[in-house]
């Protein structure tokens, strides 16, 4: 089974080295990698002097851990090589713990001075333990243009009963290179000392990307006074067509009204309107108001069914091929990045669809009368949902006011187009805006960024597009 740790980010506060402890406890023998190892137990402080076993262990796995190459250690944990004593899949055993005053000058005799590393402690009150101590070594992530790291001082075989002796192949020699492979760590093959020499000359390297403004703009979208009155007087209108020119009043209504409606239901089995001449014109004038707040708020589902998008191109003027390279764009408050959205072909109008109008005034079916009560009888009228502006499947992402495209490799000295989205204001804004971006690769340290300018369109009109969405869409409906 997969090793249950979130290995997207480097463990820093002891609860998250504790979790990195309860990970190893429940994981698989398979489970260890080239960033993590465990061990038992050691004893770094055994009766025989001589016995510099445990040591030896950590020497190893450290060397092991700084050998990586840069681009693969990245993918997890930020590039950081973890060794964890005092557990493993089958139990907790606890380690004795020693002060790193002492125990890093007694690696650094092994290591040397040149690899950046740290112990830490954590205890573990589980399985009827009482804060048992389990060490963690950390190695930090290694980088271009680090040495080839080896062992700085023999290290003698542990030592052996008086009827046995140590065997020479069990010695560590000075300037022995080890290398960490998945779940162990080896002595280095003669194509291990050819990579960590690539990685000896290949010196940290300026992270130059440029991002510029293939197409698009910005578009500011207002929604004019005017012309929401008269969408909603349209509104009105639509609604009060079928509505008599007169009220009739139920106790003073002429008999021959009455003798009506009666005649109405035995005829065709429709009763009257329950909700009266009144209670049609309250009901429409709340669907109404509701509607005048509701068009406003439309305005970022209208954008990512309407408007054209921007579209941004990144250029590698770095000396060397990228890896998935991450752009992050932030755009200012009050811009919205929105994906775009297919329209799919409605069967009415948007406005019809943002809110569910009242039914329109007249008899009803028996079995309808209930549902075409006054609203204050019932629970009002309710929004429609409306489709979200982040389809599924869509790779880029949308955090906030933040546009995170998804990673993709760049070759030295060519371009990519990423992938479009839509940016819009409900302010008027005129000229350019400068937006600020980052950038990362997964073989490059650190984070290339820059500004891009992007223009400012004319500013459209809301109810200009909802026309030309529902006028889109009449055309979609004939043409099938």
């Amino acid at each position: 089974m997969a090793l249950e740790f979130d290995t997207r980010r480097a463990p820093v506060r002891a609860s998250h080295y504790l979790e990195l402890v309860k990970a190893v406890r429940a994981a698989s023998a398979a489970d260890e990698s080239d960033w993590l190892e465990w061990k038992s137990t050691l004893d770094f402080r055994p009766k025989n002097k001589a016995d510099k076993s445990a040591r030896a262990h950590l020497a190893r796995a450290i060397i092991g851990f700084a050998n990586r190459q840069p681009d693969s250690a990245l993918r997890n944990v930020e590039g950081h090589g973890f060794l964890v004593v005092g557990v493993d899949p089958k139990g907790y055993y606890g380690v004795d713990e020693i002060d790193s005053v002492d125990l890093e000058p007694w690696i650094n005799e092994y290591v040397g001075d040149g690899i950046d590393w740290h112990p830490t402690y954590v205890h573990v009150s589980e399985e009827g333990h009482d804060r048992l101590p389990v060490l963690i070594i950390t190695v930090s992530p290694p980088k271009w243009g680090d040495p080839i790291f080896c062992i700085r001082k023999e290290i003698p075989p542990p030592p052996r009963s008086e009827s046995g002796q140590p065997k020479d192949k069990d010695t560590i020699r000075e300037a022995t290179v080890f290398v960490r492979r998945h779940g162990r760590t080896d002595r280095a093959r003669a194509a291990d000392i050819d990579r960590l020499g690539e990685r000896l000359l290949r010196k940290q390297q300026a992270f130059d990307l440029t991002l510029t403004v293939k197409e698009g703009a910005v578009i500011p979208v207002t929604v004019p006074d005017d012309d929401l009155e008269k969408v909603i007087e349209g509104a009105r209108a639509g609604l009060l067509r079928h509505l008599p020119p007169t009220a009739p009043v139920a106790d003073s209504q002429p008999l021959d009204l009455r003798l009506q409606d009666i005649k109405l239901e035995v005829t065709t089995g429709m009763k009257p309107d329950p909700r009266g001449r009144d209670g049609y014109l309250a009901e429409v004038e709340l669907y109404l108001e509701k509607l005048r707040r509701a068009v406003p708020e439309s305005l970022a589902e209208v954008a990512a069914l309407t408007l054209p998008g921007v579209e941004l191109r990144l250029r590698n003027d770095t000396r060397t091929h990228l890896k998935d390279v991450e752009v992050r764009l932030a755009m200012p408050e009050g811009v919205l990045a929105l994906v775009p959205v297919e329209d799919r072909g409605r069967n009415e109008s948007f406005l019809r669809g943002l809110l569910e109008a009242p039914r329109p005034y007249g008899p009803v079916h028996p079995r309808q009368w209930m549902a075409s009560l006054p609203s204050s009888f019932r629970s009002g009228i309710s929004p429609v949902g409306m489709p979200s502006v982040i389809p599924p499947g869509w790779d880029i992402e949308v955090e906030g006011t933040t546009v995170v495209f998804p990673a993709q490799d760049v070759r030295v000295g060519l371009s990519i187009d990423l992938t479009w989205f839509v940016a819009v204001t409900k302010h008027p804004l005129s000229g350019t805006l400068t937006v600020p971006w980052t950038a990362t690769a997964t073989n490059m340290e650190g984070a290339a960024q820059g500004t891009v300018s992007l223009p400012i369109a004319p500013e459209r009109s809301l109810l200009s597009l909802i026309a030309r969405l529902d006028g889109a869409n009449n055309e979609h409906r004939n043409e099938h």
